[in-house]
């Protein structure tokens, strides 16, 4: 029987932005409890003032003042926060494709499901600057170029910080519908490929394919269908950013029979062409060395 208390976040970031950032969120009086979840992002979140408890898998662990957390894709957690008067967290939620693009070194943070740990007054100024910063940032019109170096800067200070920290690791002895179709979603986004029947899928979870069907559509709030499609569409979106593909390679390399459906699902999901897309997410940099010209104002973003 699937287990209604878990649920998939599908975390809509704005175009031309590939990451999520939060700040400036209090806790009522009554306290918040954000019930067991996962989702496709990586999950960093910073207790700069806080009480309250985090959840990776059954691994249950405290929040106080200066605590880091670190949060795999695709790893199930939750939260339960207390009201304190001087609250403040941050919340960075960002997939493998942002690591791709920034083409930086970074620990590795694949091979776990995450890591909870205590900062020392030191290492938590250094963390609680470079947030404020970004937020900062992010309160002003804003390009990839200016962005991309504080990204880098900050991930890579929170990944070093969990080399030192106790791993939090999940066994797979459970093998719930919920589990075995969060493990199948895992292995088919590492994959680069979407041709999959719905029976095959079923298969693989050893489930019929009405119980798989109704059952993933429970978990991703999506149907499969729909999965593989936003899932084409988002590999597309890398081609657009990080490539000078043609659209009509593009759409062959995602699958689509043809560009003109792919232009058509891209407009129908993205709200805007694949052309105009590409133009808007293109960086300063990038503009002006293609085309020597300046840059216009549409290569701005703001979350």
């Amino acid at each position: 029987m699937l287990n209604t208390d878990h649920f998939f976040e599908r975390i809509e970031t704005s175009i031309g932005v590939d990451y999520m950032l939060r700040a400036r969120e209090g806790v009522p009086q009554q306290g918040v409890y954000i019930r067991p979840h996962v989702h496709l992002e990586h999950e960093i979140m910073w207790f700069h003032r806080a009480e309250g408890a985090f959840s990776i898998g059954s691994e249950k662990f405290q929040i106080r003042d200066n605590t880091l957390v670190f949060v795999s894709s695709m790893m199930l957690h939750d939260m339960e926060l207390s009201f304190t008067g001087d609250h403040e967290r941050f919340l960075l939620q960002y997939d493998t494709a942002v690591l791709n693009r920034l083409k930086y070194p970074f620990p590795a943070s694949a091979s776990h499901a995450g890591f909870v740990m205590q900062l020392t007054h030191h290492q938590a100024e250094r963390v609680q600057f470079l947030f404020q910063w970004l937020t900062e940032l992010h309160d002003e019109p804003h390009t990839l170029d200016e962005v991309d170096p504080l990204l880098v800067l900050l991930l890579n200070t929170v990944l070093t910080h969990g080399e030192s920290a106790e791993k939090v690791v999940i066994s797979g002895e459970n093998n719930s519908t919920f589990d075995n179709i969060i493990d199948f979603v895992v292995q088919i986004e590492k994959n680069k490929k979407f041709s999959i029947s719905l029976n095959e899928a079923a298969a693989h979870c050893k489930l019929s394919a009405s119980h798989f069907s109704r059952s993933f559509k429970k978990i991703m709030q999506i149907s499969f269908k729909e999965y593989l499609l936003r899932k084409k569409i988002a590999q597309s979106a890398e081609l657009l950013r990080n490539t000078d593909l043609s659209i009509t390679d593009i759409a062959y390399q995602c699958e689509f029979t043809d560009s003109a459906y792919y232009c058509f699902k891209f407009r129908a999901l993205m709200g805007v062409t694949p052309k105009k897309f590409r133009s808007n997410t293109r960086s300063t940099k990038q503009l002006s060395t293609k085309h020597d010209v300046s840059p216009p104002a549409t290569t701005s973003t703001q979350p």
